[in-house]
């Protein structure tokens, strides 16, 4: 039977639903208690720090890795002399990017107009040697960044359904996913159903992983269960590639015609229930890592470590770590209050933050105004154990 722009049917795994509904209202909970977590002034940093999770990431899955202190160098324009070394830089500068303009979209995410946007975005950044297309057969071409696929395609198993119905499937898509008929139950489990649909519409040529993963991004900002910023997907989704790749590519699956349980759709309804319920448990096992991550006492002993063993402020360590426990507690702090909080005099209280500033540690918008904390890459791998592997700290 030839494919028609409803193919995607079942948008949402019907006769699931329920068994997924106290999946999606842990994710609710969990993600309004982790905005509470910290305060307003570190929660912005923090937010960066996650949008580099997410690129870091998301680039990782499609086997790409670019260190974290090579996206720190990138964004201050140092980059590196190794043509692959920068390429993956150009990556990283050319996501993150993209998602600081998804971040203020308040439009439908839904839309086929923002999916052809997020891949013109991220494509039109890069040089035009990485604006290339590869086959499975690993034959190149040119990439035309937000233009919709003109040809068939074979990803893997997944035989793309034929170009000509892609502009419908979309069309589709966003009819369906915009219903005003969902519950906000129902519109966290579309997170993970519409990831796969928009996957096996395959609306590129080339770059629709990346794409999947900032829609998604999105949907979750909009829906407000992003925890203030502060979790990454595309993190949990790397940690469990093979799974997260079998089950997507076994919700590529049709309906079984022999089988009652399986919908009405084109498409198999239990392996679409099986992948919604994998993403579900993925949101609460990355919303928790991040919730413990930022239980401020533990922080704050990560934060004395790396002050006491690592920073080199050898005899003024423990006033230094002082400074840090304050910004951290506190959000922020005049500079002239490092004295009282050392518990020292004036001047020894301006020597110290500044050779604290001068490390990296704390930062201000201005000379003069309030500093808060800072969260530099060299930083990273004690105050946030596991948020990336520790081989991404090294200098060589």
């Amino acid at each position: 039977m030839p494919l028609t722009r409803t193919a995607i049917e079942p948008i949402l795994p019907e006769q699931y639903l329920r068994s997924l509904d106290d999946l999606a209202c842990s994710v609710l909970e969990q993600a309004a208690r982790l905005d509470q977590k910290v305060r307003p002034e570190l929660r912005k940093d923090l937010a960066e720090l996650t949008r580099w999770m997410h690129c870091y990431y998301s680039n990782l899955i499609e086997g790409q890795q670019t260190r974290v202190r090579d996206i720190e160098a990138a964004l201050q324009q140092n980059f590196a002399a190794e043509p692959e070394k920068r390429g993956l830089q150009q990556l990283a500068l050319a996501h993150l990017a993209v998602q600081k303009w998804a971040a203020t979209y308040s439009g439908s995410p839904y839309h086929g107009s923002f999916f052809c946007e997020l891949h013109r975005l991220f494509y039109s950044q890069l040089p035009a040697e990485m604006r290339v297309a590869t086959t499975s057969s690993g034959q190149k071409s040119p990439l035309q960044p937000g233009v919709l696929r003109t040809g068939d395609v074979e990803v893997g198993t997944h035989v793309a359904p034929p170009y000509e119905l892609v502009p419908g499937l979309l069309e589709h898509f966003s009819l369906r996913y915009e219903s005003g008929e969902l519950s906000r139950t129902r519109k966290v489990i579309a997170v993970a159903a519409s990831h796969h649909r928009f996957a096996w519409i395959h609306p590129f040529r080339d770059g629709n992983g990346r794409v999947a993963r900032l829609f998604s991004d999105t949907l979750i900002r909009q829906l407000g269960i992003d925890g203030g910023g502060l979790w990454s997907l595309s993190r949990g989704l790397a940690v469990q590639r093979s799974e997260y790749y079998a089950l997507l590519s076994n919700a590529d699956q049709e309906r079984s015609a022999r089988a009652a349980d399986d919908g009405r759709g084109h498409l198999s309804e239990r392996a679409l229930r099986d992948f919604c319920a994998f993403v579900l448990r993925v949101m609460l096992d990355q919303i928790a890592f991040m919730e413990r991550l930022l239980e401020l006492n533990s922080l704050a002993a990560r934060i004395e470590h790396y002050t006491k063993v690592e920073a080199g402020f050898g005899q003024e360590a423990d006033c230094a770590f002082l400074l840090l426990r304050e910004a951290l507690y506190r959000g922020e702090f005049a500079r002239g209050e490092a004295g009282r909080i050392i518990g020292a005099a004036e001047r020894k209280g301006r020597i110290v933050l500044t050779k604290v500033i001068e490390a990296g540690l704390l930062k201000s918008d201005t000379p003069k105004s309030k500093v808060r904390l800072a969260l530099p890459a060299k930083a990273l791998a004690t105050y946030f154990p596991q948020l990336f592997p520790i081989d991404q700290f090294g200098k060589g």
